[in-house]
Formats: structure tokens, C-alpha cells, sequence
């Protein structure tokens, strides 16, 4: 097995994965909402992430969809609720379109079916020389403050120190490797009008990084989509806004039979 996981409860199964630097553990603000609800919640840690330590020169998204589908093989899972938050749902994108049989339904948070622009890929470039020579300093000072919102910035001091350490935690090389693996990852917009399944889309109103005229075009084009926009809240939705974005998640879920 490439990646570790944590898994709590029983029920529904639903597989949450983690946005770029982080691990699993930032869905620990879900945890207690999703086993109210009965659910058999599965967080992967992916390649390089958290206690996952193994990855490559180039960490990509399609690789890691084939370690959770792995995963649930394992696991003997058929059909799971599939989450993911930015690279998180880079991932799950993958993962629909190589394993639709295994997507009960599907939760794309602050993320985006389309391949980086021109202007992104050489920002994660960029961003790759400064790891390279600052370390895991370079993703605090460079990309946390792009992905918070200034509530959270102003009136949420002890989740910025958190999100601070968790950054500082990261593998560099492991840093590197998901960001080229971003950089090079496909355009999966062609999807969007074929995913079937129920699917639940959540955005923060004030990220920049996946902003809501991103989150229009992914629910104007997934047929069966229901969008929520969560104020106050940046890339980092379930983190800035848990309550808020825990109400949607299990609201979405109670829909879905399995």
C-alpha cells in the first residue's frame, strides 16, 4: 500500500482528501459531524503527505487516484462517497473518470476541473525554485497567505498559527513533487456535463485561488449539482467556516443512498 489512512465509524462510506500541503488531518474539524451521520469516513493521507512518505520526482493526480481506488479494493468498498478540497479534488477528478463504478457521489470543494493556465503552471514553477531553497518556509510565506481570507487572517489567529505548522511539516521534495504533478495534470472539463451522480459543490466566497466564477461553471455544467457559497471563508472552507460547511456536507449526505 503507497499511502496511509485513517478511518472512523461505520455506515455510508465517504473518502475525504486533503488539500495541497496539508494531510488528512485537516478534516479533523468533520469528524464528529460526519459520524453523527452515520458514516464510515475514510481520510487518506496522499503520496508524500502526511504519514504517506512515499512519492515520486513527479506526484500526478491520476497516480493518486489509483492508490484510493487501492484503497477501497482493500478496504472491500464498492461505492463511496468521494470528496476532495482543491488538490484534494484535482485527485477525485481523476478518480471519476478512471472508476465512475465506484462514485456514489461526489464533493468538490475550492477546486476546478481545468488544467493549470500558462500563468499558473510558472507560478508553481516559481514557487518550486523557492522550496527548493527556503524549504516548507516558502510555501508559509508565499501561499498560505493567498489561500486564507482576511476574517480568518484577522479574527482566527489560532487556525493561522495551525495552518502555519502543518505547512512547516512538509516534506519539500514531497512539496515539489505534487506541485509538478499539478502543473502537468490534465484538463478534466470535459467531464463535467457527464458526471451523473449526485454532487454536492462547496466554495469559500472570498477564495482567490478557485473563485466562484469557478464554482458557477462547475454547477452550471455538472447536471445533478447543487452549489453552496460559504462567506468569510477562503480555500480553506471546512477550516475558516467548519459549522458551516459541516451543515452542507451532512445535509448532502443524508440524500445519498448507499
Amino acid at each position: 500500500m503507497k499511502i496511509t489512512f485513517e478511518e472512523h465509524g461505520k455506515g455510508k462510506p465517504i473518502v475525504l482528501l486533503h488539500a495541497f500541503p496539508l494531510s488528512n488531518k485537516m478534516w479533523q474539524p468533520q469528524i464528529d459531524a460526519l459520524l453523527a451521520e452515520k458514516c464510515r469516513l475514510i481520510l487518506p493521507d496522499l503520496r508524500g503527505f502526511g504519514e504517506s512518505h512515499n512519492f515520486s520526482d513527479i506526484n500526478k493526480m491520476s497516480e493518486m487516484a489509483q492508490d484510493i481506488a487501492e484503497l477501497l479494493d482493500m478496504l472491500d468498498i464498492k461505492r463511496a462517497i468521494i470528496g476532495g478540497l482543491s488538490m484534494g479534488g484535482y485527485v477525485a477528478f481523476n478518480f471519476i473518470k478512471n472508476f465512475p463504478e465506484k462514485t456514489a457521489a461526489l464533493v468538490l470543494c475550492d477546486t476546478n476541473s481545468a488544467g493549470d493556465s500558462e500563468e499558473t503552471r510558472e507560478a508553481r514553477f516559481d514557487l518550486i525554485e523557492q522550496v527548493e531553497t527556503e524549504g516548507a518556509q516558502a510555501l508559509i510565506d508565499e501561499t498560505l497567505p493567498k489561500l486564507i481570507c482576511e476574517n480568518t487572517k484577522q479574527n482566527k489567529k489560532e487556525l493561522v498559527k495551525e495552518l502555519e505548522e502543518m505547512f512547516r511539516d512538509v516534506n519539500p521534495q514531497a512539496a515539489i513533487a505534487a506541485l509538478r504533478g499539478m502543473a502537468q495534470r490534465k484538463d478534466n472539463s470535459d467531464l463535467l456535463n457527464q458526471i451523473s451522480m449526485p454532487t454536492l459543490l462547496i466554495f469559500g466566497k472570498e477564495d482567490k485561488v478557485t473563485n466562484l466564477s469557478t464554482a458557477e461553471n462547475l454547477s452550471n455544467k455538472i447536471p445533478n449539482s447543487k452549489l453552496v457559497i460559504i462567506e468569510d471563508a477562503g480555500h480553506y472552507s471546512n477550516l475558516e467556516q467548519p459549522e458551516i460547511f459541516n451543515k452542507a456536507l451532512t445535509d448532502f449526505i443524508k440524500t445519498i443512498k448507499l
